[in-house]
């Protein structure tokens, strides 16, 4: 058996120990990294092996930031300029393969790198290995570039598996915080849905600011009422809710006039911070400012220190503090709501208990005398009203008939008519003709009522052995008398209204009715009835009325009036005045 050649080129032996070591250590640098999915460790163990091979004491791995789009540090040994973390902004891709001598990118090249190596995942940019000078000060030999390249693309899957993990596990931190965030906005919703308690609103929000996002200062500003009536430009005070550390009379009327147009949140910690119109709300220790919007127009607003952690506020965090406003508006919101629900029922009841008081007031039922027709129409334009008739039987065969309009309408109308029914009802059994009783009624108004207020006031006591009708008309429209024959006269003699001046003197005016003749007393509701298209109903509308249906009873004669002034109305719910009418008829033939 012959012996086995033997080597005789010592350079050949060594350069495939050479070869075989570097094989050797590109396998167990790639399986090292393959096996581990931590990015710190893979990105550690490439550098030192890529800086041990080469005899490097400096080096860095930068991963590139789609964000920024930049490069930033994410493992350094021995270069101290470039700190973890720190950006470095080069032209994006960088060439193919390695990068060395002039090559090497100037914001590099100031880092003492000598050398660059771009990490590449398909077609994904994965960032660059940053090497210094080799210790020896000796020039990079071919087969350490490529030993150096083949590690780096053996490596970037690794690299790679691990970025995709870190993401994946940031991705659950944030999926996990998100789902704190809708635990804790379902928690708060049920709070508030259970309360309807401001105080207990309020709590609840500022231990949610507090124990959720760690905010020690804040201040809860919104427009109370109803948000839907609020419009771009509107004006409405914004009152405090909930404060902690800030007061909103530090607020001047500038800053908060600026600060009801705001559309999105500002940072007052970024560069949006930096405009001074914001100096007195920084001065405040407000880090953040978050408008909560409705109608295009601002309806609260948050006012927010710096967090107890120091650090900035995160985009979901802005999201959650929206979503935490918007839940404290409505609900606080819905108090004020329930509040003037409550306040209108007390409002409708007091009114409904007034307008019983005042129907109270008026005849509850029209006396029946020998020989005479009355019939009485009362229709309020609200609850209670300013309007009043009376029909009172009194000595010697007489009854008067009263009907009176009082200035406005509501509430003050109405207890100014109950201080009229009042006064006239003391008078009636004292010995004193009908001018002197309302010159009596005069002066009692002008003593309890303000200037501004006045009564237009008639009233007659009719004579049924004489037939005569004694009248004072003060101020009143004056009633529409129609004789037998269908002749129209007026009773106009009087005075001025009631309230305007203490000491007047009324004129007493009497005319003598006979069978067939028709007195129809009235307010200026009737006549002044609007119809749709602004028209009054007129005088002249009712007198047709009166003669046309003049045979017929009282009842049917005010019937037929007050249908004929709902289908003029086309909506008889909405008389802009009260509407009375009195209809006084002798009984016997009408021939018009």
């Amino acid at each position: 058996m012959k012996p086995a050649p033997q080597d005789t080129d010592s350079t050949g032996r060594h350069s495939q120990r050479t070869e075989r070591f570097d094989l050797n250590a590109l396998y167990e640098t790639s399986r090292l990294l393959s096996a581990s999915l931590d990015l710190a460790f893979v990105l550690n163990n490439l550098l030192l092996t890529a800086m041990s091979k080469l005899l490097i004491t400096r080096g860095a791995v930068l991963l590139y930031d789609p964000v920024e789009q930049a490069y930033r540090t994410a493992s350094s040994k021995g270069l101290p300029s470039l700190a973890l973390e720190s950006l470095v902004r080069l032209p994006i891709p960088l060439p193919e393969g390695t990068l060395t001598e002039d090559a090497v990118p100037a914001e590099l090249a100031e880092h003492r790198v000598a050398l660059v190596l771009p990490v590449r995942f398909g077609h994904r940019e994965i960032g660059l290995i940053a090497l210094g000078a080799k210790a020896t000060n000796r020039p990079f030999e071919v087969s350490e570039l490529e030993f150096i390249q083949s590690l780096v693309n053996m490596s970037a899957a690794a690299v790679h598996n691990s970025l995709i993990v870190k993401e994946l596990e940031q991705a659950n931190r944030d999926l996990d915080g998100k789902i704190q965030q809708l635990d804790t906005l379902f928690e708060i919703s049920q709070e508030f849905n259970a309360t309807l308690n401001r105080k207990q609103l309020v709590k609840s929000l500022s231990f949610s600011l507090m124990g959720q996002m760690m905010i020690g200062r804040y201040l809860f500003l919104m427009r109370p009422g109803n948000g839907n009536r609020l419009s771009p430009g509107d004006e409405t005070p914004f009152q405090t809710i909930a404060s902690k550390g800030i007061r909103d009379a530090d607020l001047d009327s500038a800053t908060l006039s600026r600060l009801c147009v705001l559309k999105t949140a500002v940072s007052l910690a970024d560069d949006s911070g930096e405009d001074p119109a914001w100096e007195p709300l920084k001065k405040l220790g407000i880090a953040l400012i978050v408008p909560l919007r409705k109608n295009d127009a601002t309806c609260a607003l948050f006012c927010l220190g710096c967090k107890l952690t120091g650090l900035p506020f995160e985009p979901g965090e802005i999201d959650f503090l929206y979503a935490l406003g918007n839940m404290a508006f409505v609900a606080i919101q819905n108090t004020y709501l329930i509040e003037e629900l409550l306040e209108k029922e007390r409002m409708e009841e007091e009114m409904r208990l007034a307008r019983d008081i005042q129907l109270r007031l008026l005849p509850q039922e029209i006396p029946s005398f020998k020989n005479i027709d009355l019939a009485s129409l009362a229709v309020p334009s609200r609850q209670v009203g300013g309007d009043y008739f009376d029909i009172t039987r009194l000595a010697d065969e007489r009854f008067l008939v009263a009907v009176a309009d009082v200035t406005g309408k509501g509430v003050p109308a109405a207890l100014l008519m109950a201080n009229l029914q009042a006064c006239l009802h003391v008078l009636l059994p004292m010995p004193m003709s009908i001018e002197e009783a309302t010159t009596h009624i005069n002066r009692v108004i002008c003593e309890n009522t303000s200037y501004d207020k006045f009564i237009t006031y008639f009233h007659g006591i009719y004579h049924q052995k004489t037939g005569l009708f004694d009248y004072v008309n003060a101020g009143h429209n004056p009633p529409m008398l129609l004789r037998a024959d269908g002749s129209l006269e007026l009773l106009e003699t009087g005075g001025l209204l009631l309230g305007v001046m203490k000491d007047l003197a009324y004129e007493r005016g009497t005319v003598r009715m006979a069978a067939g003749d028709l007195l129809a007393l009235y307010t200026d509701g009737v006549t002044e009835a609007m119809s749709p298209e602004g028209e009054e109903f007129g005088e002249e509308r009712l007198q047709h009325i009166l003669k046309t249906h003049g045979g017929q009873t009282a009842s049917q004669i005010l019937n037929a009036v007050y249908n004929e002034i709902r289908r003029f109305s086309a909506d008889p719910t909405m008389l802009s005045d009260d509407l009375t009418m009195v209809v006084l008829k002798i009984d016997g033939p009408y021939a018009p």
